[in-house]
């Protein structure tokens, strides 16, 4: 039975905005429970009522038609069983503009740059409405069907214009005179900083070492994932998992695997779904101790990061064992897997297990405990509920401010809902709880492999030949990831590749909720706050 709140936000849609479609839909088979078209000028009125209602916008996106442009929003509420709903505008092609919702979401703002960045649409008033993927010379927007990237056309022209450096922000000029710069200046972080952990540049605006505020300023590593996906097959857009979270590839085959098994109505073996989940849980911990490891270094505690390496190339060792591969997994597929699980599978993480309890252990007593690393982690860069609630935060940085959201619980999948495990929350909002949370994930992924590892059951790791195409329709699944949140939402026109692949991913809504998180810290404290958010710039910029 739907809850009340769910009943509120349609009652309202309904009576107040009256759309010109609504849908209820099979969550089960479509990933929301349903969708309405509403009129243009009414999208600021509803995103306003959902805030109300404690939904988070999830994904903002666009579908680019023959007619006209499809506005996409989703948004969903920190709570089981799950109330993801789909709201669409419809954007005429010659007016090409669309009403902004940033003054309401703040993690609107970076979507509604991404949608203009790659269809050219327009949103009125919003407040800075520049590229944010492709720079600022950039004269195309390859998200458009009619970009095809043809060897003669002048869509080559202009993206071969796009290596070429962009040095405007970059000017320093000399002599720089006490007067001009000892109250207020600006500083560039990055983009090449080792603390960036990828390329990535923050704009700091200082006054002395204080914050006053800070822009992240991304798109070096903008590989366009989304258009390889509109012009390849669905089997051909596996290997392109791996190359999103590189360290946490796992969970982004799961979610690829998931959502074209929900398009398709294909349920794999029971084997399957137990390999996936320890192979999953097993990245996960090897994710969070790369993070741990390079955060203490970034801090300059050398000693950390030889022990989680010690750790990591053991998980490393075993997923190598099943995959062949060390990092940038494409393991998953269709129904089933690449390839099963060799017989020294099982002994090796039986034998891993009591290794990494005691280790955790010594992490807590060298690094948790440790007077100076509370000094430079608690109280510093707090996000609070609210901020996380406008700016769209999951995982470990939205459950260190008190918010037990996890997708394996709250919107169960796989065989997560048969495990017993906690889901790791922390109060403060802080530096130092969202390193505690990470550290409490690590056990729980720990109990969940210790639960099944004995329990894999026989059967086959594939369905046979499937057929090549997706029904026509509309799906979202997601999944969480090692830093949050990862949802696709997939529009298929029954053809061999897909129409439109959207990945929702969870560092881009992380990383602009620094903006306010960094605000009235130290130059030393953003190494800190940015190294506390674990985010990973290939799945930001995509």
């Amino acid at each position: 039975m739907p809850t009340l709140a769910e009943k509120d936000i349609k009652t309202w849609l309904l009576e107040n905005v009256k759309p010109d479609e609504f849908l209820e839909k099979d969550f089960k088979k479509s990933g929301i429970l349903f969708e309405a078209v509403v009129p243009s000028g009414k999208i600021r009125e509803t995103a306003a009522e959902f805030l109300a209602q404690g939904y988070f916008l999830e994904s903002l996106t666009a579908v680019d038609f023959a007619e006209c442009f499809e506005v996409v929003y989703h948004f969903n509420r920190w709570e089981s069983p799950p109330k993801r709903c789909c709201v669409k505008i419809l954007v005429p092609k010659e007016e090409n503009k669309a009403p902004s919702i940033s003054s309401i979401y703040k993690s609107a703002n970076w979507f509604e740059r991404e949608v203009y960045d790659l269809f050219g649409i327009h949103f009125t008033d919003h407040p800075n409405l520049k590229r944010i993927l492709l720079p600022e010379s950039s004269a195309i927007f390859p998200l458009l069907k009619s970009f095809k990237g043809e060897p003669a056309g002048s869509d080559v022209e202009q993206s071969l214009k796009l290596i070429e450096e962009d040095k405007e922000g970059f000017e320093i000029r000399y002599p720089q005179t006490i007067t001009e710069h000892q109250k207020e200046y600006y500083l560039n972080l990055g983009p090449q900083h080792p603390s960036t952990h990828g390329v990535l540049r923050i704009l700091l605006h200082l006054s002395g070492e204080r914050v006053l505020d800070a822009e992240p300023i991304i798109g070096y590593a903008h590989r366009h994932h989304e258009k390889m996906m509109e012009i390849q097959t669905y089997q051909a857009c596996w290997p392109n998992m791996g190359r999103l979270d590189y360290v946490g590839a796992m969970s982004y085959n799961f979610a690829y695997a998931l959502l074209v098994e929900k398009a398709m109505g294909i349920q794999p073996s029971r084997r399957v779904e137990f390999i996936r989940v320890i192979t999953t849980e097993l990245n996960r911990i090897t994710s969070h101790l790369l993070w741990l490891g390079t955060f203490l270094m970034d801090l300059g505690a050398f000693t950390p990061f030889f022990y989680c390496f010690d750790d990591r190339e053991r998980i490393l060792d075993i997923l190598e064992m099943v995959t062949g591969e060390r990092l940038t997994y494409d393991y998953f597929r269709f129904g089933g897997l690449d390839k099963d699980v060799p017989a020294d599978f099982v002994p090796a993480v039986k034998a891993f297990i009591p290794h990494f309890k005691k280790r955790l252990r010594d992490y807590d007593l060298l690094i948790t405990k440790n007077i100076i690393f509370q000094k430079r982690t608690k109280g510093v860069g707090v996000l609070s509920r609210e901020n996380a609630l406008a700016y769209g935060v999951t995982g470990p940085c939205l459950r260190a401010s008190g918010v037990p959201f996890d997708l394996r619980r709250d919107e169960p999948y796989s065989i997560y809902p048969e495990l017993d495990f906690d889901v790791a929350a922390a109060k403060d909002g802080d530096v130092f709880s969202r390193h505690l949370v990470r550290m409490q994930e690590m056990r729980e992924s720990l109990k969940i492999v210790s639960q099944i590892i004995d329990k894999i059951p026989p059967g086959e790791i594939t369905l046979g030949k499937l057929p090549k195409n997706v029904p026509k329709g509309e799906t979202y699944t997601a999944v969480e990831g090692a830093r949050g949140l990862f949802g696709m939402c997939l529009l298929s026109d029954g053809s061999l590749n897909p129409y439109r692949l959207k990945l929702r991913t969870p560092s881009f809504s992380n990383l602009n909720a620094m903006i306010d998180m960094v605000h009235g810290c130290f130059v030393s404290d953003v190494v800190s706050v940015l190294g506390s958010l674990d985010v990973v710039l290939p799945e930001i910029d995509r």
